[in-house]
């Protein structure tokens, strides 16, 4: 059987070429989202340039550290290359972005030294080159969220079904919906367009706080709606703060699961993303795909 020293992964992205490249430019939006998942970076050096070094530390989900250095060959609207020097295996990167419908069609291609050393990464690496390339697009639904929103996308290998029921039956909700250290003791749901919800998560300390809402729109296994602006149907709540669209998107066993937070005001956006809306739904999300790996 004819082997290659060439991996490849392409993926039809809904943004644009220019709006992708901004996520690779800055290196802040990048080091929230190169690598696969569950790592995270430490850049030391990065110049965005033809011939540009870029140098950084790649964090394991176990802890391992993996130094990594690069050399940025070419940069252009439609392609990017990086030549990649260490650690072990050295390959040149290249991903190209073409206008394809209303999207972009990125391609990444790995091309090794050998056929030896891409045969020693074959077994994996595709499978990381896709988790990272989820990671650029949840990158990219951040950077295009409006001035009153906020969001969270996710590719889960669960079917949509089981994140539903995550999200409307009690007794799974209260397993992953707070997060930790913080508990979910309270979840009655009723769940149906004009029913009430009544959340309650606990704090550390013993303080209770309570989430009443309203579903707006349930559509069973696709999309949920709920608001805070009612406490129950249809009294009105004292302070309005945001309405979340949820949805479960089938793909075939694997879920691209978005939850949107909508505000009344951009002040409110600007007040729940500085209380920690990124880190604190991103672990419950989190927490939410390893409940749904074992139901």
């Amino acid at each position: 059987m004819k082997t290659s020293s060439t991996l490849q992964t392409s993926r039809l992205i809904p943004a644009t070429p220019a709006f992708i490249l901004r996520a690779f430019q800055d290196p802040e939006r990048l080091a929230r989202w190169w690598g696969p998942k569950g790592f995270r970076n430490t850049f030391h050096e990065f110049a965005f340039e033809p011939g540009g070094a870029w140098s950084y530390d790649m964090h394991g989900p176990d802890g391992t550290v993996y130094p990594n250095k690069s050399i940025f060959d070419a940069i252009s609207a439609e392609r990017i290359v990086i030549r990649h020097l260490e650690p072990m295996h050295q390959f040149l990167l290249s991903i190209t972005l073409s206008p394809e419908g209303e999207g972009t069609r990125l391609t990444w291609t790995m091309v090794f030294d050998s056929v030896e050393e891409c045969g020693k990464v074959r077994t994996f690496v595709p499978r990381c080159n896709e988790e990272n390339l989820d990671r650029l697009e949840s990158e990219l639904a951040r950077l295009t969220a409006g001035d009153r929103e906020l969001v969270i996308l996710r590719y889960v290998e669960a079917p949509p079904e089981k994140l539903y029921r995550a999200w409307t039956e009690p007794d799974l909700l209260k397993q992953w919906f707070a997060p930790l250290p913080y508990t979910t003791p309270v979840a009655e749901l009723d769940v149906r367009p004009g029913g009430s919800s009544l959340i309650i998560m606990r704090g550390p300390d013993g303080t209770d706080l309570p989430n009443p809402g309203v579903y707006l729109e349930v559509v069973p296994n696709e999309k949920l709606v709920i608001t805070d602006a009612y406490t129950k149907a249809w009294e009105p709540s004292s302070k309005p703060f945001l309405t979340i669209v949820l949805t479960f998107e089938d793909l075939g066993g694997r879920t691209r699961y978005t939850a949107r937070a909508l505000h009344w005001k951009g002040e409110d956006r600007e007040t729940h993303e500085k209380m920690g809306f990124y880190p604190g739904w991103g672990q419950c999300a989190d927490q939410l795909e390893a409940l749904v790996a074992r139901i």
